[in-house]
């Protein structure tokens, strides 16, 4: 009987394990292209995430993204998605004024479905969620952050 439990407890073990779901909340983001849908289920392990809701008349967003990109060396090994509920003109905008398009570790969407606000309950940008190469839940900041603070987090990592 007792051998019996045992491999009942590793089988249930086993199978919690192999079944860990991603922190990371499934939504998709429409790309600005206007028909591009891009799941978060799909985000590839291997890197650490950064998911940065932002809105463009934001000036705290604003001076994060223009620090952000001044550091972008130090953080090649991040993927950035930008996220906001904004329209795709103004995405189209800010990603024109930051030549985000530059930087392959940065995708810029819209969240049509309002599921990121809604999930970390977000009522103000910028709000920043950092997730390791695994899409564990890491770091979450309300407000602007230092890209000093965001480097030193991805080194632990």
């Amino acid at each position: 009987m007792k051998k019996v439990l045992f491999c009942a407890l590793i089988f249930c073990v086993t199978i919690c394990a192999c079944n860990k779901k991603s922190d990371i909340p499934v939504f998709n983001l429409l790309l600005l292209d206007s028909t591009t849908k891009l799941s978060t289920s799909k985000i590839p392990d291997g890197k650490p995430v950064m998911i940065m809701f932002i809105s463009p008349d934001c000036e705290h967003c604003e001076e994060q993204t223009t620090d952000l990109l001044k550091n972008m060396d130090s953080l090649k090994s991040v993927q950035f998605y930008f996220v906001s509920i904004d329209p795709i003109d103004r995405l189209k905008a800010f990603n024109k004024d930051h030549k985000l398009a530059d930087y392959p570790n940065i995708t810029l969407g819209r969240d049509y479905t309002f599921s990121f606000p809604k999930y970390f309950e977000v009522n103000t940008a910028p709000f920043s969620a950092l997730y390791d190469k695994h899409k564990q839940l890491k770091l979450v900041i309300k407000g602007g952050f230092k890209v000093s603070q965001i480097m030193a987090e991805v080194n632990k990592l």
